[in-house]
C-alpha cells in the first residue's frame, strides 16, 4: 500500500514516524531498523462507533487519543529518543532516524502519535517526514 504523507513531509528528513496496525499481514515485515513503540495502551477510538470510521487526522479522534493521561509527554519522549538516536555517534552517517509507532490497526492511536512527535520535531527544527502505512486499510472489527 502507497504511504500517505501528513504536511510534516519533507524530502530532506532526518526522521521519518511511521505510524502501523499490528494486526495487519504485512506489519512484521515493516519493522526495521530503528526506534519501535507500541502504544496499545492508549485510549482506543476503535470502541466508539463513531470514531471507529474516522482517522487520527479528524480532531475528535486526535482529542480522544491524547485525554490519555500521559499521551502528550510519551509523545515528547519519542521526539526526545528519536534526536537522542540522530544525534549519536552510532550515527555519524546521518541516515535518518525510523520511528514505528504501532496500533492494532493503525489508523486512530499511531497516527495521532505520529503527528504529535512529527511536531515536537518541527518544533526543536528538526526536518521530519510522517508515513501512515495503515491509514487507509479497512476497518479492523
Amino acid at each position: 500500500m502507497l504511504k500517505p504523507m501528513t504536511p510534516h513531509h519533507t524530502a530532506s528528513a532526518k526522521v521519518v514516524v511511521r505510524s502501523i496496525g499490528t494486526r495487519h499481514p504485512d506489519a512484521i515485515g515493516l519493522l526495521r531498523s530503528g526506534l519501535y513503540f507500541d502504544l496499545g495502551h492508549l485510549r482506543n477510538p476503535h470502541a466508539d462507533r463513531i470514531m471507529r470510521y474516522k482517522t487520527g487526522l479528524s480532531e475528535d479522534v486526535r482529542a480522544h487519543v491524547l485525554s490519555t493521561p500521559g499521551a502528550t509527554h510519551l509523545a515528547v519522549q519519542i521526539a526526545e529518543a528519536a534526536k537522542a538516536q540522530l544525534y549519536s555517534f552510532a550515527n555519524r552517517n546521518q541516515d535518518p532516524v525510523t520511528v514505528t509507532l504501532a496500533c492494532s490497526g493503525g489508523r486512530h492511536r499511531s497516527v495521532v502519535m505520529a503527528e504529535q512527535v512529527a511536531e515536537y520535531l518541527d518544533i526543536d527544527d528538526v526536518p521530519a517526514a510522517v508515513e501512515h502505512l495503515h491509514i487507509h486499510a479497512s476497518v479492523i472489527e
